[in-house]
């Protein structure tokens, strides 16, 4: 019975375990130079250090005059070093965080990595980097300790890391121009634009402090700053925004362009030191962009459509934070809650209300080419957080230069879960917020952005799943072919060049923030839609990807943070074509901008006022973003189907993070697009990390949403939630069918864990909470059911907020009693923190398939829903 309904069974009762003590894995050894070669070196380092804090206090002035005299310190050592903050915290100092550091480039040779019989390992050095702030007083403190450590001096207590710290140092100096303008792209940023000012024509940007722990050091840091902006004829542009739970400081601000100048002067002059107090504010951290365009549209007008009639009656389980939608088109009418809190709804015009009209007609219809696909019946609750830029011709929605893309989501948010004054809360049912929009200048490198970190506290704080698009790549590629040399060739051809050309662009295809987001589930684009292989051919529009199971050649790529992986997700995004070059010598290939077919059909805003029912076809992240959304809608809903027809315990508190490991416990890897990778990738250098490889472009592969809906005969999936806390163990038995008794078949195994952690800004691993996924007595090789890993690293699938392996097997298995089960075995730890004091929501979801008529679904249901036995009296 193909068509038969069969729901999705859930787990007894767990049991609780103490963990299993187990060895690890030991860390790398490093060799260190010998003391006489860091006495010398770092000595050098210290010298410089002393005189830069003379020369700082020196040219303390006006605004800073009346500031006690501090500076940063970049302490950046080879190897792991655990525990150092107390060390920092009692010499004085004023710890301001850290990050790990991969790829090491070492100031002494005497620095490698050792192999396990201790000598040299072909293996790049990695390590970490320590921020601390300090005054003079901690100056002299380092300096004692150093002295100390030169002559083999017993360090004082609670000092004696700093031991370590000199043996393994590798840089120490202050933090400069380098950091707070150059790697943030700033420089290079005004050098291209200044050309288009005039002196007096004032530039804006944003300013991000070091987060200092004492308030009023945060208010001098703000006073002094005003200043600072007034003597160079500047000001802010906004208020302070600080958050501590994310360590958060910041203020849009703007000076004149001749003060750039100046800066850029003596900055092409290389000075040793520049004399703008400004950019040397020791309680800066970054310079950066503000102001960003945030969607860019598509032109035209579309096509006349005709749209289901009907309400959505039920309450809103999505929520879109993006631009205007239409709100009387015809495919949204009755069918949103809008809510402008910005009083945003009126600085829109007719036909400028594109991106949010795309985004909601995507969450509640889906793709319109899908002829099967049904409105949602739940409302879709809408707070508009960008508005058009009438400033550029296109009017693109952006988010305006003296706004924080941080605040509006902030105040978003919990004005759903928390209210705002006297106003209660708006959205309490919301489980999934979408947010088709990234920060198009900043790309995600190494550290979580302040957004990214925002979103992470507010999903654990409110137990909400946000959606988030990992950004669209909207640069020419360069396939290294003409158009009539790449017409020649094969599909299979095509798609090995464009793997190639874009494999060689990674650096400039990283995700746009927030994507790195550590609690959300990041959305790639997949190459496909449902608008059917014919399309109109006109221009030079070309499929430089002719295959529908790879990503989107418009889709930026992982990883995330830590190397773990991101995005999440493919869905659907619509296929990108692309215009070849005209030019025979050009091998450049640019992204088609029409409204046309192939792609997805959503509604689309008319610029002739009244035309309330148009169509287009649109393409992207934004798209595959929303199509999540929409999909976890469907998971609530089916769920919430479970509470109700099949009596299944599901507390509401956890609804949220089982959709979040549904949405991905439907993602697989595509056999045909792994092939087209490793066809044009795979080489001896990266071979024994090649899943790796492939996860940077699929993460965990495209969702099928349908497959998590419902089970089959030959199918069963089994969920779990619950709340964890640390060094606890959630064992759970899943029942193996008795049809599998000796039998040589093919089955698979998918197992996905996904939690929500709380975080700690202060620490490198940001993530408070670890949890893991594993079966009890062994790995997964050695169960009955003798299953290999085919999707994923195995270490890198730890290091986000979701593990989901996908297992097969097809191996002779062994002879089995009736009531053999799997124990799959949910187990938490601290990471971020000294302690974790949070019990850590989770949801979990296992699935066990066979390609053979076995009764899968029916022999586990049998176990799990076991009739209560009433004891006879």
């Amino acid at each position: 019975m193909p068509d038969e309904y069969l729901p999705l069974l859930v787990f007894p009762e767990k049991q609780i375990l103490q963990p299993e003590k187990g060895n690890g894995f030991p860390p790398g050894k490093q060799n260190l130079p010998d003391c006489g070669a860091q006495v010398a070196r770092i000595g050098r380092q210290i010298e410089h250090l002393e005189e830069d804090f003379a020369r700082y206090q020196a040219s303390l002035t006006g605004a800073l005059a009346g500031l006690e005299p501090e500076m940063v310190l970049v302490i950046e050592i080879v190897g792991r070093l655990d525990d150092f903050r107390q060390a920092i915290e009692a010499t004085g100092l004023e710890w301001l965080g850290e990050t790990e550091i991969d790829d090491l480039e070492a100031e002494d040779v005497g620095f490698y990595e050792r192999d396990a019989a201790g000598q040299p390992a072909v293996k790049s050095l990695s390590g970490r980097m320590f921020l601390a702030m300090s005054n003079m007083a901690g100056m002299q403190e380092i300096l004692a300790l150093w002295k100390k450590w030169k002559t083999n001096e017993r360090l004082p207590h609670g000092k004696a890391k700093w031991k370590a710290v000199f043996e393994q140092l590798n840089v120490l100096r202050r933090w400069g121009i380098e950091e707070t303008l150059v790697e943030t792209g700033m420089i290079d940023r005004w050098r291209d634009l200044l050309d288009l000012y005039n002196p007096e024509e004032k530039v804006k940007f944003q300013i991000e402090l070091f987060y200092r722990k004492d308030d009023n050091k945060r208010r001098d840091n703000e006073t002094a700053i005003r200043l600072l902006l007034e003597g160079l004829g500047g000001q802010t542009l906004s208020e302070f925004l600080d958050i501590p739970q994310i360590a958060f400081h910041a203020v849009k601000a703007e000076l004149p362009a001749r003060a750039i100048q100046l800066l850029l002067n003596q900055v092409a002059a290389d000075k040793a030191d520049i004399d703008i107090e400004l950019f040397k504010f020791t309680g800066i951290m970054y310079f950066r962009p503000t102001g960003q365009s945030l969607a860019i549209s598509e032109d035209g007008e579309g096509e006349p459509a005709v749209f289901p009639e009907g309400v959505s009656d039920f309450p809103p389980v999505a929520a879109l934070l993006d631009g205007a939608p239409l709100q009387l088109h015809e495919a949204l009418k009755d069918r949103l809650l809008v809510d402008d809190i910005f009083n945003l709804e009126a600085t829109y015009q007719p036909g400028e209300r594109k991106h949010g009209t795309a985004m909601a007609s995507l969450i509640l219809h889906g793709d319109r080419s899908n002829l099967e696909s049904e409105p949602l019946p739940h409302k879709l609750y809408c707070i508009p957080v960008m508005q058009p830029d009438h400033q550029t011709r296109e009017h693109n929605e952006h988010m305006p230069d003296d706004v924080f893309f941080e605040d509006r989501i902030h105040i978003a948010v919990r004005r759903m879960f928390e209210g705002s004054g006297e106003i209660p809360q708006q959205a309490p049912t919301v489980k999934v917020i979408n947010l088709s929009i990234g920060d198009v200048a900043r790309e995600f490198i190494h550290t979580p952005s302040p957004w990214a970190r925002l979103l992470d506290w507010l999903a654990y704080k409110y137990r909400v799943l946000f959606c988030i698009s990992a950004g669209n790549y909207c640069d020419e590629i360069d396939i290294e072919l003409n158009q009539q040399q790449f017409a020649a060739l094969s599909d299979k051809e095509k798609i090995s060049a464009t793997v190639k050309a874009i494999s060689n662009s990674l650096t400039s295809r990283r995700l746009l923030s927030p994507a790195e987001a550590m609690n959300a589930i990041t959305v790639g684009a997949a190459h496909s839609d449902d608008s059917g292989d014919a399309y109109p051919q006109f221009g030079q529009r070309v499929d430089v990807l002719p295959s529908q199971t790879l990503f989107s050649p418009a889709t930026r790529l992982g990883f995330g943070f830590k190397r773990s992986i991101k995005p999440d997700i493919l869905m659907p995004g619509g296929r990108q074509l692309y215009n070849a070059p005209m030019q025979a010598k050009s091998t450049l290939y640019s992204v088609d901008n029409s409204i046309v077919g192939p792609g997805q059909k959503v509604a689309l805003d008319s610029r002739q006022q009244g035309v309330l029912n148009n169509e287009a076809f649109w393409r992207g992240t934004s798209n595959a973003t929303a199509l999540a959304t929409r999909g976890a809608v469907r998971l609530y809903d089916m769920l919430d189907k479970l509470r109700n027809e099949e009596g299944e315990n599901i507390p509401e508190t956890l609804m949220s993070v089982l959709i979040k490991a549904l949405l991905v416990h439907g993602a697989k890897q595509d056999d045909t697009a792994k092939r087209h990778i490793e066809d044009a990738l795979r080489n001896t250098k990266n071979s024994r990390q090649f899943k790796q490889v492939v996860t940077r472009y699929l993460g965990y592969g495209v969702v099928d949403i349908e497959r998590v809906l419902t089970c089959t005969a030959q199918r069963a999936t089994v969920l779990g939630c619950g709340e964890i806390r640390e060094n606890e163990v959630h064992e759970y038995s899943f029942p193996i069918p008795f049809a599998f008794s000796s039998q040589r078949i093919w089955r698979r195994l998918v197992v996905t864990l996904a939690w929500l952690t709380p975080i700690n800004p202060d620490h490198r691993n940001l993530r408070e909470a670890k949890l893991t996924l594993e079966p009890g007595g062994g790995n997964w090789s050695n169960q009955i059911l003798k299953l290999n890993r085919q999707d994923g690293d195995h270490n890198q699938v730890t290091r986000g907020t979701v593990q989901h392996e996908v297992l097969e097997g097809s191996s002779q298995i062994e002879a089995f009693k009736d009531g053999e089960a799997l124990r799959v075995r949910v187990t938490c730890r601290k990471d971020a923190t000294a302690h974790l004091d949070d019990v850590i929501p989770y949801g979990l979801a296992v699935t066990l398939e066979a390609k053979e008529d076995i009764p899968i679904y029916q022999q586990i249901r049998a176990r799990i829903k076991q009739p209560i036995q009433i004891p006879l009296i």
